[in-house]
């Protein structure tokens, strides 16, 4: 069907060792985590692949899940369906969630927590969620012979745009790191889907902690898939130290607030899109304000 096509080389590299001696002989050749987004690409095959694919399914290393007192470690091989069953008791509430929502339960089995955070050019939920849990990605440079590690706050792996940040060299996202003290106030909300209709999807996840009818430590983040990757520093300094409940023309402000910072950032939002942000960071506060007149 496909005259004249050779089908690209494929390493299967055992170890990182082994994967930095392929990427240093092979610098053009590309990564394979689960493969899940490459293969929803209508033009993914047949294509010229320079130096071939490099193929992580073999790298045990990548596949651990750790733990201790203040953190969990999360290897970049790790899929969806392993890290549900595995991080049960030990898992944020909002990042179980977030997992549930990747996909069907049978892609779920396939997706890595690694290819699902760097994917280029899309931001799928994952990348939402760990920002406002403050997750730390472990990064190795590959470079002239050279390796250099790197651990980056998942929210610094990307542009205001939500293009993907790790540099011109190649680069393996190997580990994330969670930590375990996080707000007792989670939500994670996806409209749309990111892949299917990215051109419409909205992803939000906000946490906070509460004390005392205060809301503290309030983490925010909401994505537009293709175009938008936005955490608002401002929004979470003014919600950091409110008394609830709010007023309901305070929440009005502020979720116009966010309309105006998202509209001056990104352009290219739809209307539909940010009446949709709007409305599910307004819920929040609303939710937030009748938990604690239930109180």
């Amino acid at each position: 069907m496909y005259e004249g096509i050779r089908s690209p080389v494929i390493h299967t590299p055992k170890t990182l060792g082994e994967f930095a001696a392929i990427a240093a002989r092979y610098p053009q050749a590309r990564i394979w985590a689960g493969g899940t987004y490459l293969m929803s690409q209508k033009d993914y095959y047949p294509s010229e692949v320079k130096d071939g694919i490099i193929d992580l399914g073999l790298v045990d290393e990548l596949k651990k899940i750790t733990r201790n007192d203040r953190f969990v470690e999360i290897g970049a091989m790790v899929t969806a369906s392993q890290l549900l069953y595995a991080g049960r008791l030990v898992l944020p509430p909002i990042l179980q969630e977030t997992l549930k929502t990747l996909a069907s339960r049978i892609v779920r089995r396939q997706v890595t927590i690694g290819g699902s955070l760097c994917v280029p050019d899309v931001r799928l939920p994952l990348s939402t969620t760990l920002a406002v849990l403050d997750a730390m990605a472990e990064v190795k440079y590959y470079q002239n012979g050279k390796i250099s590690t790197h651990w980056i706050p998942i929210a610094k792996l990307y542009d205001k745009d939500g293009k993907l940040l790790l540099g011109a060299q190649k680069a393996l996202l190997t580990r994330i790191r969670i930590g375990l003290d996080y707000g007792d106030y989670q939500k994670f909300i996806m409209v749309e889907d990111p892949i299917r209709t990215t051109e419409e999807c909205v992803i939000v996840a906000f946490q906070a902690t509460r004390a005392q009818n205060t809301l503290t430590k309030v983490q925010f983040c909401i994505t537009f898939p293709s175009k938008a990757y936005h955490i608002s520093k401002d929004l979470e300094s003014k919600l950091s130290g409110q008394t609830l409940p709010i007023h309901p023309e305070r929440v009005n402000t502020l979720s116009y607030e966010l309309v105006t910072e998202l509209t001056k950032m990104h352009s290219a939002i739809s209307d539909l899109q940010l009446e949709r942000g709007r409305r599910i960071f307004e819920s929040f506060l609303h939710e937030l304000n009748a938990q604690s007149l239930s109180s």
